[in-house]
């Protein structure tokens, strides 16, 4: 488009990308990709044993005794697509379609989260135009599930004196502290036996029509959880007919909201209309709570082939009750910044394993001790129920640096530059600038990024304009920084 033009490299990048598999834990192509950008350029390069790629570029000239600048951004995606989507992110490219200002998938996430990103660092690595200080680009791992790859960041691995993370999502935002989080895993025990005489027939029950979303970004909406929706509904439905659970399914990543979810029961065939009648009721009660965050929620009942194994009723039990009580959502706003959600979580995926049935829930906040009291909530609740529970994947805050010459320079000189004033803000979602204080703890750092809506889910698209904007105000910022 006739608005892309220092950027159109980085969409030819991104393109280029985008045929490759990237989800996280499948980063070994992409990483490669990055190795030989490198080494086609004759540049230094190191690619760890998690594919980690770390990038050597030595300054301009007259630039030698500028900050030491590192450029961050990660490498996966989440890889979420549509219910009727036959896409298989193992093997299939990812569809860049342009519609008018702005760029999405066929279906899919794009990954423009965090792939923009990465692509704007590429692009000015081979631009020998650019003025710039000693440069390190620091391409990292498996962000999106667990940040395992700036976890594994070496101390003397990648220096600096200024670290730009690119993994904001709205232009003219900049982002200063984000949240911390780790996830609980409750594990209930998947006992099963055989279907009660009497329990003649099928029905699934499928929540959908949902939003879902960024559970750190978008938490602050409220939107419904497919989980604990299906949750709330079996409760209901068990005060009033006799039922069994076969089968309990919902959400697909943790840090995505869950936007469906679909059980199987067995019941009687004397109770079917009744129950679809009782369904149909519950489906217009929550459309209306949730008319203004998740206008799409719907219910699909369908009948189904009587199952002929269901679960105990203790697995049952543990399981509805444990979804039905647990916190989602948002459990309090900051004091301090307004407008910030201060401690989270959501109850993110719900599967069966082969001896148990696994909630995973993902808490985050920017207050430690808020999040351990909603984490111990958490696993107090799954004790009192007689149920195991695990925390796992502790990431830390990223405090705010108020005052950095990092920020007066970056800030001074987007107001220089555009109409629109910076906004100087935190974010409720992880970003890996937490973990990269600790190896880097002198290191200034500001996180910033093109407009990306809806990431995480199969509507994200990135606006083109932003993405102009903000590559031409990086390399502006990359030969002004002192």
């Amino acid at each position: 488009m006739e608005t892309i033009v220092q950027a159109k490299r980085v969409l030819e990048i991104f393109k280029e990308m985008s045929q490759i598999p990237r989800e996280s834990g499948n980063e070994k192509g992409i990483s490669d990709y990055i190795v030989n950008f490198a080494k086609n350029l004759g540049l230094e390069v190191h690619q760890d044993e998690i594919f980690n790629v770390v990038i050597k570029k030595a300054a301009s000239p007259g630039y030698e005794n500028r900050p030491s600048i590192i450029l961050q951004g990660h490498i996966d995606m989440v890889c979420v697509k549509d219910h009727d989507s036959n896409h298989d992110f193992s093997k299939d490219p990812i569809a860049n379609i342009i519609e008018g200002e702005w760029m999405h998938a066929d279906h899919t996430t794009l990954g423009a989260d965090n792939g923009m990103g990465a692509a704007m660092m590429l692009a000015l690595l081979e631009d020998e135009s650019q003025q710039h200080g000693p440069m390190q680009l620091l391409f990292t791992t498996n962000e999106e599930t667990g940040m395992d790859g700036a976890f594994a960041i070496k101390e003397g691995q990648v220096t600096g004196d200024y670290l730009l993370n690119l993994d904001t999502e709205v232009e003219h935002d900049f982002t200063v502290s984000c949240a911390g989080g780790c996830h609980v895993h409750v594990k209930i025990p998947l006992l099963r036996e055989n279907n009660l005489p009497g329990y003649d027939a099928g029905l699934s029950i499928t929540v959908t029509g949902l939003k879902g979303g960024h559970s750190g970004i978008e938490i602050n909406e409220q939107r419904a959880n497919a989980n604990q929706v299906l949750t709330r509904v079996l409760y209901d439905i068990q005060q009033q007919y006799p039922i069994s659970l076969a089968s309990f399914e919902g959400g697909v990543k943790h840090n995505a909201i869950p936007s469906k979810a679909v059980a199987v029961l067995s019941v009687r065939s004397e109770d079917v209309a009744a129950i679809k009648t009782l369904l149909a009721y519950q489906e217009k009660q929550y459309q209306h709570e949730y008319s203004v965050q998740d206008p799409g929620l719907t219910f699909v009942v369908e009948d189904v082939p009587t199952p002929e194994i269901v679960y105990a009723e203790d697995t049952t039990e543990a399981l509805i009750t444990y979804i039905y009580l647990a916190q989602d959502g948002v459990h309090s706003v900051s004091k301090s910044i307004p407008n910030l959600v201060e401690t989270s979580n959501n109850i993110a995926i719900v599967r069966e394993n082969q001896h148990t049935i696994e909630i995973l829930i993902s808490i985050r906040s920017s207050n430690s001790n808020s999040l351990e009291f909603l984490t111990k909530k958490m696993m107090l609740l799954a004790k009192a129920l007689g149920v195991a529970a695990e925390r796992t994947g502790g990431y830390p805050a990223w405090e705010y640096d108020k005052g950095s010459k990092l920020e007066e320079q970056a800030i001074s000189l987007h107001n220089e530059m555009f109409d629109t004033p910076a906004n100087v803000n935190a974010i409720h979602a992880g970003l890996e600038c937490g973990l990269l204080k600790g190896v880097l703890p002198n290191t200034q750092m500001i996180s910033f990024g093109p407009t990306i809506v809806s990431p995480h889910t199969p509507s994200e698209r990135v606006h083109l304009p932003s993405v102009e904007n903000v590559y031409v105000y990086l390399k502006a910022l990359l030969a002004k920084l002192q």
